[in-house]
């Protein structure tokens, strides 16, 4: 086994290293609050009548189910 004291000191200096080029993606279109959404008024009904088709919970259901969560949470601690 060699010593470190004993290897040679080179006197070159170290290569400089390639740089990278940055891979680009394609951009997406980001999210800006100013600018006005791009969305037809049909679009916008037909997307509101796609919810309604959804589940529908009563008020008073909802609220059973959330007491019966937090009864069954705060037994767990």
């Amino acid at each position: 086994m060699t010593k470190l004291s004993n290897i040679p000191a080179k006197e070159t200096t170290a290569k400089t290293a390639k740089t990278r080029k940055a891979k680009t993606e394609p951009a997406k279109p980001k999210w800006d609050p100013t600018k006005p959404m791009q969305f037809t008024q049909e679009e916008i009904w037909e997307h509101i009548h796609e919810i309604e088709k959804g589940p529908f919970y009563p008020i008073e259901e909802v609220h059973q189910r959330i007491r019966s969560w937090m009864d069954s949470y705060q037994g767990k601690k």
